[in-house]
């Protein structure tokens, strides 16, 4: 690959809803990023108050030492530190002490060494909230406009290494959409612009898309890729799964790439592995080699296997539609050799896998070398394990049934309902609709008149 085929930044940023990471994992994780070829950290929990809410406030003493210290970290392993405000809550446009407060907060950062700084105005109305700034301006995106100048002319005369990234409130579609259309049209190029995409959790990123930005705004987009982050509606979901479906030129057509992480640090590691892989080599990414090697790295080699068994059942997420395709492959085995060949042995098979579920399962919640990962992925794996308990009775019940035992057969029949009240109850993501379509066959079966 030629060492032009790289994006600018390749990025990952604390930018979720939920608990912020602690002050150690952040140094672990600009650890990781350094080791694995990132250049960029942005800072930008959503839920810490003095980023968002409280943005006028300066930071507690407590908070500066901690960011002192991420400062270094970040100067130590060649990544960039991009300090983000969010004051799109409160703030008022027109109004001068507001932009001059904003400065301060930015200020006291580049005091501190930060060169990179971010204005997010993502999540917050589309209208503009305060009177004088309705009075003033035509439109929201003709106040951002006015803010970011402000703030641009002020932060550029402090260095001629400062940089200026904006969220747009609107930061999906094609950027042809009137507010970001204009902001692009009206801020100097010199300015990024965040941009998720198509959607707020775009399927595909593709470089015509990129290029159609551009042509719009007059800007390339700088990627805010909402994966693997898995808040709000996207809770129940554990994004392990491998990058996909991001164009290998999208390159070539943006300001670069920043992935949006879980508020889970050491769960998001094996996502951001594949991601780096990506980063490094668009054309010859394979996002299931890429996979297996940051299972191996993360879990460990001894829990890898293990652990590969269970992240094959919890893919679920706006990137990978087939759910537990090697559970699925197994199932249809399964039933082709129970109609058609050896039930014996179609039973036997079966009950194999449901066993090794329960023990890679155990194996993970008991025993694993990384414990951080266990503690961050349990309840998945709680639930992981209450699907082998109900694939168990289900074989046993199509054993017993087949075989004319009833006695045992009505005994896994109440076991089967039984954990599968207990499994049902659980509202992580695991198996999709793999096992439910599995055990309603089963039952449907099981009602059929003799």
């Amino acid at each position: 690959m030629s060492e032009l085929a790289r994006f600018a930044v390749r990025g990952v940023i604390e930018g979720f809803y939920g608990t912020p990471w602690t002050h150690a994992e952040r140094l672990d994780m600009i650890d990781f990023l350094s080791r694995h070829d990132y250049n960029t950290y942005f800072y930008s929990p959503k839920d810490d108050l003095y980023l968002r809410e409280k943005w006028m406030e300066i930071h507690p003493d407590a908070a500066y030492r901690e960011i002192d210290e991420l400062i270094r970290a970040t100067q130590q392993g060649g990544i960039r530190f991009v300090y983000c405000l969010s004051p799109g809550l409160s703030m008022e446009y027109s109004n001068r002490g507001h932009s001059d407060r904003l400065l301060h907060k930015y200020r006291s950062m580049f005091d501190r060494g930060v060169r990179y700084f971010g204005l997010l105005f993502d999540d917050i109305p589309m209208h503009l909230l305060h009177s004088e700034d309705v009075e003033r301006y035509a439109h929201l995106a003709e106040a951002h406009v006015d803010v970011t100048m402000r703030v641009w002319e002020a932060v550029s005369q402090w260095s001629d290494e400062v940089k200026l990234v904006i969220c747009p409130t609107q930061y999906n579609g094609l950027g042809k959409e009137p507010y970001i259309q204009h902001l692009g049209l009206h801020l100097p190029v010199e300015i990024d612009l965040f941009w998720t995409g198509r959607f707020v959790c775009s399927p595909f990123l593709t470089d015509g898309d990129a290029q159609r930005f551009q042509k719009y705004t007059q800007h390339k987009p700088l990627y805010w890729d909402n994966y693997p982050v898995n808040d709000l509606a996207m809770a129940n979901e554990l994004h392990i799964g491998p990058l996909r479906h991001r164009d290998p030129e999208l390159w070539s057509h943006s300001a670069g790439y920043v992935a949006n992480a879980m508020s889970r640090p050491e769960c998001s590691k094996i996502p951001l592995i594949t991601t780096a892989a990506y980063l490094r080599d668009p054309h010859g990414y394979d996002p299931q080699t890429a996979w297996e090697q940051a299972v191996i790295e993360v879990a460990g080699p001894v829990d890898a296997a293990a652990f590969m068994r269970f992240a094959d059942n919890v893919q679920s997420s706006f990137l990978n539609e087939i759910e537990s395709p090697a559970m699925m492959e197994a199932l249809l085995k399964f039933r082709f050799q129970f109609l058609q060949g050896d039930r014996r042995e179609a039973v036997m098979q079966l009950q194999a896998l449901f066993v090794e579920m329960e023990e890679s399962a155990e194996q993970l919640l008991k025993g694993m070398t990384n414990q951080k990962l266990a503690i961050e992925c349990r309840p998945w794996l709680e639930k992981y394990r209450h699907w082998a308990k109900v694939g168990q009775s289900a074989v046993g019940l199509v054993e017993a049934g087949t075989s004319g035992r009833l006695t045992q057969a009505a005994y896994h029949l109440l076991k089967l309902k039984q954990w599968l009240k207990r499994t049902e109850r659980l509202p992580h993501k695991v198996c999709g609709q793999v096992m439910k379509l599995f055990v309603e066959a089963v039952l449907q079966e099981v009602r059929k008149p003799t």
